[in-house]
């Protein structure tokens, strides 16, 4: 589905550049009538000069629209011509270049959509948009979407205090994003998924599934696909979401301490096949890392444990024998030993209780090593 930029955002709050000779025929068409048309669009002589003859700054989009009409050039036309655009009265850094017009819904513009419910915003105090993310891979992805949907679009990342990167956007970017899906709010508890994402087809579902994942989803050893926010009704949307894909879901629960809403996604090979039918069409949508726990559930499920005494105690052999080279935690030694994390955890209770193992919390993980005893 494309947009034009003037069905994309209202076209009265944007301004733009045009390509110099396609300015220049401009100028050339209304140099003999400036007074007769500042007149007839009620506008400031000095502006049309200004915007064709002296050609020193931008020009309203509402007006370049009007003069365009006027001259009978195709508004199609026009806007092919457009080298940058941008919210009014900004500074002309904070536009879009060389921008891919006319605007197109995609599963990529869609998720960056996704993005911005779940881990970004467009705040009501009027500053730019931004997206959070604390992998890189990922938010190297979110600005190439960007790039995709938009164009050259100028953009910050920086680092916070709690060693996460914040990509800061041009407000309008989240403008359109608002305005061309519908959305009534970014607010962390007032937010729906808008009704035009429900409408849409099935590759722009997918995309925003896999990106709230992305964002609000964990997936852990065990095979727990979780999703959760602050704001039931947006939970509910995204899992009312998931159902129309075809993931199977639980229902939605609260945690009372938090008022935190989640609930998981019990269809995991459904999930997988939905991840590699993205892989090759819109490779920009990825789980990473959450997609690779979710692959080795599956490589644990190839080396099923004995189910006997001497197979428990098999398995704690291989978690000592494991140990002898370095410490560790729960996700590495289940990553090597293909044993599921909620097993392994009972294994070092008893073994951390024997004192044949020792615990140390380093930052917010728990490592394990052999104790002095063994």
């Amino acid at each position: 589905m494309k947009i034009h930029l003037w069905d994309a955002y209202n076209p009265k709050k944007m301004s733009v550049d045009l390509d110099k000779k396609f300015k220049d025929k401009i100028s050339e068409e209304i140099n003999q009538r400036i007074y007769e048309l500042a007149d007839k669009f009620n506008i400031i002589p000095a502006r049309l000069y200004d915007y064709f003859i002296y050609q020193n700054a931008p020009i309203p989009l509402d007006i370049l629209i009007s003069i365009s009409k006027f001259l009978k050039i195709p508004l199609n036309q026009m806007e092919q011509n457009i080298t940058i655009y941008k919210q009014m009265f900004v500074p002309i850094k904070n536009s879009i270049k060389k921008p891919r017009l006319p605007l197109e819904i995609t599963p990529y513009f869609t998720s960056i959509l996704a993005n911005l419910f779940f881990d970004g915003s467009v705040p009501k105090d009027g500053k730019g948009t931004y997206y959070n993310q604390k992998n890189k891979k990922i938010m190297n992805d979110f600005i190439e979407k960007i790039k995709n949907i938009f164009g050259d679009v100028n953009y910050s990342v920086v680092v916070d205090h709690r060693g996460v990167l914040k990509c800061r956007l041009p407000r309008i970017i989240g403008e359109i994003c608002k305005y061309i899906y519908n959305v009534e709010s970014f607010g962390t508890f007032d937010a729906r998924i808008p009704k035009k994402i429900f409408e849409l087809s099935r590759d722009n579902k997918i995309a925003f599934v896999l990106t709230g994942i992305i964002d609000e989803g964990s997936i852990s050893y065990d095979g727990q696909i979780f999703f959760g926010v602050s704001n039931f009704l947006l939970c509910e949307d995204f899992r009312r979401l998931c159902n129309e894909i075809g993931l199977k879901t639980t229902k939605i629960n609260k945690n009372s301490s938090t008022n935190h809403y989640y609930f998981y996604i019990k269809s995991r090979e459904k999930l997988l096949e939905l991840i590699d039918y993205f892989k090759g069409r819109f490779f920009l949508i990825s789980l990473d890392y959450k997609e690779e726990k979710l692959r080795h559930y599956f490589e644990i499920k190839k080396h099923p444990g004995l189910r006997t005494k001497k197979g428990g105690d098999e398995r704690k052999k291989r978690i000592l024998n494991s140990l002898k080279q370095k410490k560790k935690n729960v996700n590495e030694l289940s990553k090597e030993l293909f044993l599921l994390p909620r097993s392994i955890r009972k294994h070092l209770k008893i073994l951390v209780k024997s004192k044949n193992i020792l615990k140390e919390k380093i930052g917010a993980e728990t490592y394990f090593f052999l104790g002095v005893s063994h």
